[in-house]
């Protein structure tokens, strides 16, 4: 039963992967909602640590090499995510909304940053002021409301994965 549970956490990674890639990052060019990073941090949350690191390890890999990313990239970050909540979920109230919005807020600033750096080094160098007002204001922000609408809409769903 616990296999057929990570099976189809999986493969609603997997169909996040292709809704991001092909449809909600031609929305808006400026800026994309990263659901999958959301994701990460809700499976991170109420998922076992070790079950959630090989989890999150495979789809950003596969998330790298569907959206042609940096392979191993994205892998790299969700891993650091994961072993990141891992370590601080005994210390917080993963049942608040509140503090759930907060660390994806948290984690968004990382991520984007970390995603603007490398795209100043292997791509096109953005402008310094548009990096900052994307990677600290508008994604983190953008990324904590699908969160929160997330959670409201799947958080007891969440909670039960953690009983099972």
């Amino acid at each position: 039963m616990k296999n057929l549970k990570y099976l189809i956490l999986f493969l609603i990674g997997l169909l996040i992967i292709f809704l991001e890639t092909f449809f909600t990052n031609f929305i808006v060019h400026f800026i994309s909602v990263n659901l999958l990073m959301i994701y990460i941090v809700f499976i991170s949350l109420y998922v076992n640590k070790n079950n959630a690191l090989v989890l999150v390890g495979i789809l950003g890999l596969l998330s790298d090499l569907i959206s042609g990313g940096i392979v191993g990239f994205t892998a790299i970050l969700f891993l650091v995510i994961s072993y990141f909540i891992s370590v601080v979920e005994k210390s917080i109230f993963k049942d608040k909304i509140g503090i759930i919005c907060l660390l994806v807020y948290v984690i968004s600033v990382f991520y984007s940053i970390m995603n603007a750096v490398f795209s100043a080094i292997f791509f096109i160098p953005t402008p310094i002021i548009q990096v900052i007002i994307k990677s600290l204001i508008l994604i983190p922000i953008v990324n904590t409301a699908f969160a929160y609408i997330g959670y409201r809409l799947f958080g007891e769903k969440l909670k039960k994965l953690r009983d099972s």
